[in-house]
């Protein structure tokens, strides 16, 4: 993924920043005297899949798969919001949205200069 990076904002209250969205959403559940965040997909027969869990690992073992640690942070993030109040991160998710179409829209824009340059090489030769 090229583009701008998804930038997770320091904390509103003290100011700390944070590497990642697990330590933004752990930062405020222990603001708000909370328990660590950790959503479950309830499934049949009384058995859960610790979601949170999941995402945490494969983050923590994706090393140098970016892409692969930003997909993982965007879904936790989505997740926190369903959970919590979506006010807390309207920023996350409009930074995501909004470097989400950028890139998106830098890709097109790039596909497109190719197609011409190669038309435009073709018409030459």
């Amino acid at each position: 993924m090229t583009g701008k990076k998804w930038r997770i904002p320091p904390c509103e209250i003290c100011g700390q920043p944070f590497d990642n969205v697990f330590e933004a959403t752990d930062h405020m559940v222990e603001d708000e005297g909370g328990d660590y965040f950790d959503p479950k997909l309830i499934l049949p027969g009384g058995y859960q899949l610790m979601i949170g869990s999941l995402l945490r690992t494969i983050f923590e073992s994706a090393r140098g798969n970016q892409r692969v640690k930003e997909i993982v942070e965007h879904t936790y993030a989505t997740l926190y919001a369903a959970e919590t109040n979506p006010r807390k991160m309207k920023k996350f998710i409009e930074d995501l949205i909004v470097t989400t179409e950028m890139v998106s829209l830098e890709h097109e824009i790039k596909d497109f200069l190719i197609e011409n340059n190669e038309k435009e090489d073709e018409n030459d030769g």
